[in-house]
């Protein structure tokens, strides 16, 4: 695997098929911003949890924030990939945050209950920005890993009229990234109309696109790097499966 200054390493794969560090030079750099975009059931997630899991097990820290599944589910949810969250949340290596549920590790709350009220994004503004600061501030170290899956969540539930205020919350989010060299995913489905996609893509340092095609036997799934600031070389198409350790790149 190669390393070059400023990269975090993120998906290693054992058994020599090619993985994303391959492909990046050794992972996504620090002090950027990567937008993971495709349809619901192409692996978004997936990436993201083994993401999660790939820092945690390096001794990194991670700020995983869902605007779709309440605590209790991500959790059963990161299970699958064999991501023991309660190991990491008790050491205080894992925060996880649902934003619209008002949901944060450690918080004496019925989570079941608080999951079923979710607020109107563009009402909570405020109340969104401190959720994920509160989160942020329960993890110490300088350079932490950060999951926002997804911003479609929060554009559906904002009016045209309160977009305003949500783009400046997103682009605070990937400023604070840049100045204090994290790195952080977002996930973003297509459904969103495509004028918001590519603003979206303008704030963003690097964008990943998955594609699926259903009309085979086997579905056939690429994944299309369009860009990914200080990795020149991972631009391109790769095949890619999605295995119960997430997802692995079979062929570039």
């Amino acid at each position: 695997m190669v390393n070059i200054p400023g990269i975090t390493e993120i998906i290693r794969d054992p058994s020599g098929v090619p993985g994303m560090d391959q492909i990046t030079d050794g992972g996504f750099p620090k002090e950027t911003n990567i937008l993971l975009l495709g349809p619901t059931g192409a692996g978004k997630s997936s990436m993201c949890i083994q993401f999660t899991k790939c820092g945690l097990e390096l001794g990194e820290q991670v700020l995983y924030i869902s605007t779709q599944l309440p605590l209790y589910d991500m959790r059963a949810k990161m299970r699958q990939f064999g991501l023991d969250t309660g190991k990491y949340e008790d050491e205080g290596n894992l925060v996880l945050v649902n934003p619209l549920s008002k949901e944060i590790s450690g918080a004496d709350t019925d989570e079941q209950m608080q999951a079923a009220r979710f607020v109107e994004v563009e009402h909570n503004i405020t109340t969104i920005a401190s959720l994920i600061n509160e989160g942020k501030r329960k993890l110490m170290k300088d350079q932490i890993r950060i999951v926002i899956d997804s911003l479609t969540g929060l554009l559906l539930n904002t009016s045209d009229e309160g977009l305003h205020e949500l783009y400046r919350l997103i682009e605070t989010i990937t400023r604070r990234v840049r100045l204090q060299k994290h790195v952080a995913l977002f996930t973003l489905a297509p459904a969103i109309d495509e004028r918001t996609i590519e603003r979206l893509k303008f704030i963003m340092d690097g964008v990943m696109e998955f594609k699926v095609e259903l009309d085979f036997d086997t579905p056939e799934r690429k994944l299309i790097i369009h860009n990914l600031l200080f990795t020149d070389k991972a631009i391109g198409r790769y095949n890619y499966i999605l295995t119960p350790h997430g997802i692995i790149l079979n062929r570039y």
